[in-house]
């Protein structure tokens, strides 16, 4: 085996202008007859000599010992139709004009978007198969505005948040809802589809991220990397605030590396997003600070360079906090009650200031846990944001992001984009890790710069890969193409047609299933017999009212109540109600002995197929004045219970409760 070494153009010949600098091999070798010779030319990177490999096999000699046989090769031993195809792929490869756009980056990048397009809007009203009030409050909220002219609660002209249920925290989502409600109403498709858009730019923003900062040759396929993620492919369907505020981060970080490395007028918009994040989600808040705080002290040298473009920048940042100021002076207790209301430890009285830094730096590294990010969320508030049986994160990737944070280590003084990806993924679980056990969507931000880190994991190995078999660089390309396409469609096609059988857990506990469908029959009836007032149980989904609101506003006779309001109390016109019932609501029917047999008019099956929801006309027992007057009777006797006061016993008498001990009225807490 010998070995030549290249050789430059022959003099007069130059290589064309912007081409990469073309080798001249010549090579000499005596061949005897019968001798076999094979040639392999492996031509190097840019500025690298070619290397030449020749191998020569002698013919045999009368009485001498036959040549070594070697195994056959693959494509000898593959079935026929595997050759066929082997054959077609190779006369492919040799084809220039097919072989262009395997190379051509742009070309794969709008094919990835098309892929991630149709992977992320197909089925948007089909999966994920609930429809839950934290996607439908911002179009309420921003029909409420309509209807207002666009004043808020305190009569304010677009007011900085409106109210989710009793708390102000909803703001950019309700007025990115508006022009959509404008144009198209309420819907689920319209809810899901305001996050999808705004989900697709960020997409777009992640790939140029890759492309203009890491220079990773791999950059278009960025948009399918985040498809395959099954917290953002979930996530990106539904109308919550989460993944549009994860969209914008996602913007917030490219802009700013454009303003750090190539314009510092990018600033600008870098902070537009920046207050996007802010006002989009409350965790977003708290993300967003923490960033800037960071980069304030990473890159203060150079905003001081940049000083003529950084003050224009300060007076961009007090602009966009003028709303929030403005809050403050109408609201000083909103934060406060918010914290209240998610019960977050930051209000525990018991817990001195050194105790709740403690839990909150638990929380923080809880939110970058490889147990949290490569288990199946099926438990709990965390069924809601599952895909399936699924991880957070594919498996697939955990190899590759260990290899994209080693890679960006070692690139840490060459490559000061890489930086920001480590300054991403030190601000991201900020926002989650003010309460104890953040679910998914107050996590979604950590998940830019963990896909960013398995995308440059990714071009690691596979620059890794193909300095040792050069042959496979001209299929890498249609290979990632074909599988992470493949993967998300299958993921799409299956999540549509069986997503809504993966948790069959339903009710109020889990996936809180039956909006659409209950009020889509609720509102068949009620135009068939305006004369009937439909009550759609309360008690399989949180905020009903809101979810009214959405689907049923115009039909003031389809309203929200359950049927245990009438087991208390005698109501005279219960023939004119037809009351929509959970299988636990009508077993309390039924055992209450106040009701006749109900009449079951119309079944809405879970999607498994056992019974959901109920819709049925409810009468009294002949002697129900009697029962109820026993009961109220019987409510009237006092009952005794020793409790705990100030560190003494008492004996407390009190009368009936509908729920909790009465010890947690002298404070021995369930949440005060």
């Amino acid at each position: 085996m010998t070995t030549e070494d290249s050789q430059p153009l022959p003099s007069g010949e130059t290589a064309p202008a912007g081409a990469p600098e073309n080798a001249h091999v010549e090579l000499s070798i005596d061949i005897q007859p019968g001798m076999q010779v094979q040639v392999l030319i492996v031509s190097g990177r840019a500025g690298e000599k070619p290397q030449i490999i020749t191998q020569t096999a002698l013919p045999a000699q009368a009485g001498s010992p036959s040549p070594i046989k070697t195994a056959p090769r693959f494509r000898e031993r593959a079935p026929p139709f595997l050759r066929r195809w082997a054959q077609h792929a190779r006369t492919l490869a040799q084809n220039r004009a097919a072989a262009g756009w395997l190379t051509n980056s742009r070309l794969l990048f709008a094919l990835c978007l098309l892929f991630y397009v149709l992977i992320q809007f197909t089925g948007l009203g089909v999966y994920p198969a609930h429809f839950s009030y934290g996607e439908a409050v911002s179009i309420v909220n921003a029909a409420v505005l309509v209807r207002n002219d666009m004043h808020g609660a305190q009569q304010d002209l677009l007011p900085t948040f409106t109210k989710n249920n009793s708390q102000y925290d909803q703001s950019a989502t309700v007025y990115l809802a508006v022009i959509p409600y404008l144009l198209f109403g309420k819907s689920v498709i319209v809810a899901r589809a305001v996050t999808a858009l705004i989900a697709l730019l960020g997409a777009v923003w992640f790939a140029l991220f890759l492309r203009d900062f890491l220079h990773l040759r791999e950059w278009w396929l960025g948009p399918l990397l985040l498809a395959l993620t099954p917290a953002w492919f979930f996530l990106a369907r539904t109308g919550l605030e989460t993944a549009q505020m994860a969209a914008f981060s996602i913007g917030f970080w490219y802009y700013y590396a454009v303003y750090r490395d190539r314009n510092a007028r990018f600033l600008y918009p870098a902070l537009i997003l920046g207050g996007l994040v802010f006002y989009t989600y409350t965790p977003g808040q708290i993300i967003i600070v923490v960033t800037g705080l960071i980069l304030l002290a990473v890159d203060w040298r150079y905003h001081w360079q940049q000083r003529k473009t950084t003050w224009k920048g300060l007076l961009v940042l007090l602009l966009l906090a003028a709303p929030l100021v403005r809050f403050f002076v109408q609201q000083p207790e909103a934060y406060l009650d918010r914290l209240y209301m998610y019960n977050s430890y930051l209000v525990w009285p018991n817990l001195t200031v050194l105790q709740k830094a403690g839990r909150y730096l638990l929380e923080y590294l809880r939110g970058l846990s490889p147990i949290f990010w490569l288990s199946p969320h099926t438990d709990g508030q965390r069924i809601r944001y599952a895909f399936g049986g699924l991880p957070p994160l594919p498996w697939l990737y955990a190899p590759l992001i260990v290899l994209g944070l080693y890679t960006g280590i070692r690139r840490w003084r060459a490559a000061p984009a890489v930086r920001l990806a480590f300054y991403a993924l030190l601000a991201a679980p900020a926002g989650a890790a003010v309460i104890i056990g953040g679910t998914l969507p107050r996590r979604l931000a950590v998940v830019f710069p963990l896909v960013l880190f398995a995308a440059l994991g990714l071009s690691t190995a596979l620059e890794w890969v193909e300095a040792r078999r050069p042959w496979l660089r001209r299929w890498s390309n249609l290979t990632l193409l074909v599988f992470f396409a493949a993967s998300g469609i299958f993921a799409m096609l299956d999540a549509n047609t069986n997503g809504a059988r993966w948790l069959p857990n339903y009710g109020l506990d889990g996936l809180q299933w039956g909006a659409p469908q209950v009020y889509s029959a609720a509102r068949g009836y009620a135009l068939q017999h305006p004369d009937t007032v439909v009550l759609v149980s309360p008690n399989w989904t949180s905020q009903g009212q809101t979810l009214r609101d959405f689907f049923a506003e115009d039909y003031p006779n389809i309203q929200v109540q359950g049927a245990g309001d009438f087991i208390g109390t005698y109501h005279e016109e219960i023939s004119t109600y037809v009351f929509v019932l959970t299988p636990e609501d009508l077993s309390q029917v039924r055992q209450s002995g106040k009701f006749k047999p109900p009449e079951v008019l119309q079944v809405i099956p879970y999607p498994d197929g056992r019974d959901g929801f109920y819709f049925v006309r409810l009468a009294y027992v002949e002697d129900i004045s009697a029962i109820l007057k026993a009961e109220r009777a019987g409510r009237r006797k006092l009952l005794t219970e020793t409790v705990l006061l100030d560190g003494e016993e008492a004996e407390a008498q009190y009368s009936t409760l509908d729920m909790g001990p009465v010890g947690n009225v002298f404070d021995n807490v369930p949440d005060t």
